[in-house]
Formats: C-alpha cells, structure tokens, sequence
C-alpha cells in the first residue's frame, strides 16, 4: 500500500503479488534444479575422472593379489614412464623379476641337492653293501678256504678304495662350492699340457699321446693366472675320462695354445681330443652335471662315479674360464678349457751400478 497524504482523507491502494511471488518461486525451483543437476553433472564427471587415474592403481592391486597368490610370473602393465605410475610399474616390475628368479634359484637349488644327495647315497651304498655282505659271509664261516678269503679280501679293498675316492671327490666340490680363496700364481698351460702328455705316456703305453698346437702342430705358450695343482687335476681328469672311454689303443691329442676373441681379448686354451666313438646329443648337455653318466644302467665297469667332469666345470668356472665339449674332426669327443690369459711378465734384470768407487 502507498499512503496518499491530504488534509482531510488518507487513501491506501493495494496490488496483488502473485505474480511476483510466482516469478520467486519459479526461479527458486530454477535455480534449485539446475544447481543439482549440475552437480550432479560434476559427480560424475569427478567420478569417471577418478576412476580413470585410480585405473591403474586398481590394476596394481589386482596384480599383487595374484602375486600373493603364488602366481609370481605376473606382471604390471607397463604406463608412460614420464608418470609416477609408469615410475611405480617399472620399478615393481623389476622387483619382481628379481623375486620370481630368486624363487627358481632356490627350487633348482633344492632340486640339485635333493638329487644330489639321492645320487651319493646310491654311491656310497653300494660299496658298503659290498662290505658289509662279505663281512657276514666271513662271519658265517663261509670265507674257510685261503683262495676264497684272498678274492673276498680283494673285492673288499677294491670297494674300499672306489669309496674312498668318492668321498674325496665329495669333499672337493663341497669345498668348491664354498668358493675358498685359490692360490693364485702365473701358469702356462703349456707347461702343464707338456707334463700331462708324459705322464699320460706312462699310464697308457700302448696309446700315441701328442702335444699340438690349437691349429697346428706346433704348441704356443699360453699363460693364465690361477691355482696351478687345480688345474692340473682339471687336464688329469679329462685325460682319465678320455682314456676311459675310448677304445684300447686309439691316440690323444693335448692341444695348447690362444685364441683371441671377438671383442679384443684372449683366452687361454687346452683342448683334449680322443678319437673314440664320440658323445651322443642328448649326453653331451648333461655330462658336466654331477653323478651324471651316459649309460643308464648305472654300469661301473669303467670305474666312474660321475663326478670327474663336474669337479672340472667346478674349478674352470672357480678360474673365471670355461669349458666346452666340441666333435673331434674324423670322429670323437674334444674337451676345451678356456682360461683367461695373462701375459707371463719377464722377470726385471738387476740394475747394476756402473759408478766408480
């Protein structure tokens, strides 16, 4: 209402308000919708966005549950290394790959030593057995005759010593295992390959034994660093094993000299080449495995207990080198060791002091 002043007579007039009030009310409920749809709009954008950049953490955590799970071969999705769950992935990933090796690691491991230990139980029970059967033969009067006694007192120390030979062998690759420090001291392979074809001369003499050279005749000197009795016992045993399994008579090759390398440097090299019947394919990936032999019917006729070729692939890789099995051209089996080579150092003249007194 307006008042009107007058002298005599106040006047009032009024006007309806609905529209007003209608005009209100219509954007109150305008605005009141709009501002939920908007955000309701703007939830589920957030919400889409959200769960877009949490995407690769839900695959992250899906990926350890799996993990967790025992599958280790899992991996996470690779994402652009410029982001921290690119950064995040890569590093995971790395880490897993580490586990997942140490994991197969220790399972070969305790496969190995699982076999291992199988395999030198079965070695070292037969001997006793042999032992022990002879003994109670004796103890049962069996053993009346002087013969029979000399022949079961033979196959007694026979075993014996087949055992006791096994136990040293044990030992050696126990203490190669445990990687003792070595006594380090220049070799030249020649040297040595010059000694074991003479004693091999004496061993065998009905065999031709020849010193020769990597591809000639001519040997070459070849120096290295390491422990010299161990090697030694490196070129002893792969002369024992050739001699062991190749025909009565057929000749050996001592090969020495070096060999130079793709990327500039130089091995050392002996190389034992028989010409017997050779090693089949599917002997020659296991034979420096321990207690592994070619034949399996476990036959010892030729003496062996499977470990001469691992204590040697034990103390070439205890050297830094490597040792190889190759075909011996026209027939038979070639063993190459390599060694990393070291130039011998010429001994320093005394220096004389041409001063006069």
């Amino acid at each position: 209402m307006i008042p009107l002043k007058s002298s005599e007579l106040n006047l009032f007039l009024s006007m309806p308000l609905d529209n007003v009030n209608r005009t209100v009310n219509q954007t109150a409920v305008l605005v009141l919708s709009t501002g939920t749809l908007t955000a309701l709009l703007m939830s589920m954008i957030a919400y889409g966005l959200t769960g877009r950049s949490l995407k690769p953490l839900i695959n992250v955590e899906r990926t350890a549950s799996m993990i967790a799970d025992g599958d280790l071969s899992q991996r996470v999705k690779d994402y652009p290394a410029e982001t921290e769950v690119g950064r995040l992935s890569r590093s995971l990933n790395a880490m897993l790959a580490q586990i997942e090796k140490a994991f197969n690691d220790r399972e070969a491991s305790e496969r190995k030593m699982r076999r291992f230990i199988q395999d030198a139980s079965h070695e070292l029970r037969t001997p006793l057995v042999t032992i022990q059967g002879y003994s109670e033969f004796y103890r049962y009067g069996g053993l009346a005759e002087p013969q029979a006694m000399d022949s079961a007192m033979g196959r007694i120390e026979s075993e014996s010593k087949r055992m006791a030979r096994l136990v040293e062998d044990l030992l050696m690759l126990a203490r190669l295992d445990e990687q003792r420090p070595m006594e380090k001291q220049p070799v030249d392979l020649l040297v040595l390959g010059q000694d074991a074809v003479e004693d091999t001369k004496v061993r065998a003499p009905d065999r031709t034994v020849k010193l020769v050279g990597l591809v000639s005749d001519r040997p070459s000197p070849a120096s290295t660093v390491g422990d010299d009795a161990r090697i030694r016992q490196v070129i002893a045993n792969l002369i024992t094993n050739a001699l062991r399994y190749t025909p009565e008579g057929s000749p050996l090759e001592v090969a020495v000299g070096v060999r130079s390398l793709v990327a500039g440097t130089m091995d050392a090299v002996v190389e034992i080449r028989d010409h017997g019947p050779g090693i089949p394919a599917e002997d020659a990936k296991r034979i420096f495995e321990r207690f592994y032999r070619s034949d399996s019917s476990r036959q010892r006729e030729t003496g062996g207990s499977g470990l001469g070729l691992a204590i040697v692939a034990a103390i070439v890789q205890q050297h830094g080198g490597s040792v190889a099995l190759a075909d011996t051209p026209g027939g038979g089996a070639t063993m190459s060791i390599s060694l990393p080579y070291e130039p011998l150092r010429e001994p320093r003249e005394p220096e004389v002091d041409d001063t006069e007194d």
